[in-house]
């Protein structure tokens, strides 16, 4: 579960409006990959390879924050994640299905654009890739594999900046574990539905490298975060037993308890209902999650001395704490580590 951050692509698209009155004559027929926006819905669990790593424990929470807006996120830490929206948007004179990319890393701003150019689908198995928009496939294109109850998540980039043959940049393989995570956002956006979630018509202009739709400031991201809605920030104040005030954190986002009120660790909780997994510097007495899903958490925060990426014997922690997030809110919630585990 060691939290690492990686990028995954740089990609970008053009964009051609249509009227509301165009959306609203749409069928879901028309749009290509449409089943896509259903198929990834829901949290999956699974192990991923990537170009910084090879990990264990990886899990994606997708979840709808509009009638036609699916999104995702992996947080590293502060200023270290990266979000994976997949949405429909006006391109080209219709409706297709497109991706962003992007967040933060470090103190660089990053987002890119996808489309999705090829949609397969039969009974047990569906394959869909989006390529970067303006450079295609040759500059960097994400792959969605669905094998009966399998999702495999591949991404691919090209390094070099020369449009050779991008290489492999990432790999996930899981298991959705939690479709039900995503029920009270499907039901109240009636999701999915065949309407454009944002208009990028003419959007991509003066691009950085004119081969990728990459963005490298925020205020000239097409679709930024303040566009996103539905999400949540929730600030999780830290307040450390002395005994480790000089030892990094971990802290964990879940959706049932990890440590019970009998400081027992809840294994089944630990493996199937996490959602995010974030490293906390040791000089750091706050840390603000973003792009959070509307739900009632558990916050659990920890000393890992053994390096085994659970509370444990000789580890600090404390008992799991709940904490309701209300849609567009910015929660708060304090935390004191100041339990040591036998």
């Amino acid at each position: 579960m060691k939290n690492v951050l990686f990028c995954l692509l740089v990609s970008t698209f053009c964009l051609i409006s249509c009227s509301s009155q165009d959306d609203e004559l749409m069928n879901e027929s028309d749009i290509l990959g449409f089943k896509l926006l259903t198929h990834l819905k829901g949290h999956w669990i699974g192990n991923n390879e990537t170009a910084f790593g090879n990990y264990d424990w990886f899990s994606f929470d997708f979840r709808p924050i509009s009638a036609s807006h699916l999104h995702s996120i992996y947080e590293g830490g502060t200023n270290q994640n990266i979000i994976t929206s997949i949405f429909i948007a006006n391109f080209e004179g219709k409706l297709q299905i497109m991706a962003r990319n992007g967040g933060w890393l470090g103190n660089q701003y990053r987002a890119t654009y996808f489309v999705l150019d090829i949609a397969n689908e039969s009974e047990n198995s569906n394959y869909y890739r989006l390529v970067d928009a303006v450079g295609g496939e040759k500059r960097a294109y994400i792959e969605f594999r669905f094998e009966n109850d399998t999702l495999f998540f591949d991404a691919y980039k090209d390094n070099s900046g020369t449009l050779d043959e991008p290489i492999h940049h990432m790999g996930f393989e899981g298991t959705n574990y939690n479709a039900n995570f995503s029920e009270t956002a499907t039901n109240l956006f009636n999701y999915p539905q065949a309407v454009a979630e944002v208009d990028l018509n003419d959007k991509f202009i003066n691009l950085i490298d004119p081969d990728t739709a990459m963005f490298l400031e925020e205020d000239l991201d097409p679709f930024p975060k303040s566009e996103h809605h539905y999400l949540s920030d929730l600030k999780i104040n830290i307040e450390k037993e002395n005994a480790i005030q000089n030892e990094q954190l971990l802290l964990y986002i879940s959706t049932q308890p990890i440590v019970d009120e009998n400081l027992q660790v809840n294994f089944t909780n630990l493996e199937e209902k996490l959602i995010r997994t974030i490293d906390i510097m040791a000089n750091e007495t706050s840390y603000t999650t973003t792009y959070l899903h509307p739900d009632t958490y558990y916050i659990t925060i920890f000393a890992d001395i053994d390096n085994n990426f659970y509370p444990s014997s000789n580890d600090y922690t404390n008992k799991s704490q709940q904490i309701v997030v209300n849609p567009e809110t910015f929660e708060e919630i304090s935390i004191n580590v100041d339990y040591l585990m036998n």
